[in-house]
């Protein structure tokens, strides 16, 4: 007998008539939340909020065409490490992913970001992305209640571009749709 094309919650009726029978009827079951994205889906998945379009990572990076056709300089961006965090941020009862990214134009700098991934039963998508800073060093992560800390490395007021030397900690929220820096 072929299965008609149903949510997958009602199958459990399909799969146990007799007891849909005994009842009298099948109850419609929600299906269980998605699991956090992986370091693996948020590497394959679509970011938006590192260069002026949307990219799509492929094994954990992103390449673009050169801007000069022949020429070696092109924007580039990907994942950082295999850094990253989960917990449930927005109070939803489902957990989301906190990865790091990075992104470069073809010059000497390179743009750290923070990013929200969640897989709420429609694939990986990145809910929110904030800029951390140019050539600032990430350290450690963690979520505390409903406030992502991140440790950091970044310039201090004599340093060069090159060399960050001021370690501190950063906070982030994320309310359900925007990713905001907030006080300690």
């Amino acid at each position: 007998m072929a299965v008609p094309d149903l949510p997958r919650h009602w199958l459990s009726c399909l799969a146990l008539p007799a007891a849909c029978l005994v009842v009298g009827s099948c109850s419609l079951v929600r299906p269980a939340a998605s699991a956090s994205p992986t370091p693996v889906d948020v590497g394959n998945a679509t970011v938006a909020g590192l260069l002026d379009d949307p990219v799509t990572l492929r094994d954990g990076r992103w390449e673009g065409e050169p801007y000069v056709i022949g020429g070696a300089s092109r924007p580039t961006a990907g994942v950082i490490g295999d850094l990253s965090v989960v917990g449930d941020l927005d109070g939803d009862g489902a957990n989301e992913t906190v990865a790091f990214l990075w992104s470069a134009t073809g010059g000497s700098g390179t743009r750290s970001y923070i990013a929200v991934f969640a897989d709420r039963g429609r694939g990986v998508e990145n809910r929110s992305t904030a800029l951390i800073g140019d050539r600032v060093k990430l350290r450690d992560a963690r979520i505390v209640e409903d406030r992502i800390e991140v440790d950091v490395t970044e310039h201090g007021p004599g340093d060069a571009m090159c060399c960050p030397s001021v370690q501190a900690m950063r906070v982030w929220r994320y309310d359900g749709r925007d990713l905001r820096e907030a006080a300690r």
